[in-house]
């Protein structure tokens, strides 16, 4: 355990299902509640734990504490914390990384924030999952699909094409045969 960035408490532990089955011990302050997880426990903690670990608090929603503009230091190595700048969060969920340990700080609220951003794509990245096996079973051969696009790959089924019953592709096919049998019985294959 360490001291909180923010209140300078010591934290106290606090375990979280995580995935699959598995149970990671967090640290969170007692007076703030914000929570530090160590390097790769944030990701797997199962989004249902954000409400039990990051709980609404009627009581500083009503007494709001200012919090002080200061430097955090992280409570493993005192490593100064940085904000950590992800395209891919919103601007609202602001996490602050130690770039030795590489543990994360996050200010209550945050990390239900962001636990509910981990739950939303993963469930629609189970539905594009989804509409891709129907995809496949609809066109199971994969070289029968046209590919397009510059942001990702969109494919989609190819028509198959006319044969050419033409009599000079007819003529052509049928004179290929006849010098191959001719080759075959000239060589000895």
């Amino acid at each position: 355990m360490g001291r909180c960035p923010l209140c300078d408490i010591e934290m106290r532990e606090v375990s979280a299902h995580a995935n699959p089955g598995q149970m990671i011990v967090l640290d969170q302050c007692g007076k703030c509640g914000g929570i530090w997880c160590d390097k790769w426990e944030l990701f797997p903690i199962d989004p249902q734990e954000a409400s039990r670990l990051d709980p609404l608090n009627e009581r500083l929603l009503r007494n709001p504490v200012m919090m002080e503009e200061k430097q955090l230091c992280c409570p493993r190595c005192s490593d100064r914390l940085q904000v950590f700048h992800d395209p891919l969060l919103p601007p609202e969920i602001q996490l602050q990384r130690c770039h030795r340990c590489e543990g994360i700080w996050l200010n209550r609220g945050q990390f239900s924030r962001y636990k509910r951003l981990q739950e939303k794509t993963r469930s629609e990245k189970l539905d594009h999952e989804r509409i891709i096996q129907k995809v496949v079973k609809v066109a199971p051969d994969p070289h029968a699909w046209v590919t397009t696009g510059t942001r990702g790959i969109f494919a989609y089924p190819q028509a198959e094409e006319e044969p050419d019953l033409s009599a000079k592709t007819t003529l052509r096919g049928a004179f290929s045969l006849i010098l191959q049998a001719l080759l075959r019985l000239v060589l000895g294959f």
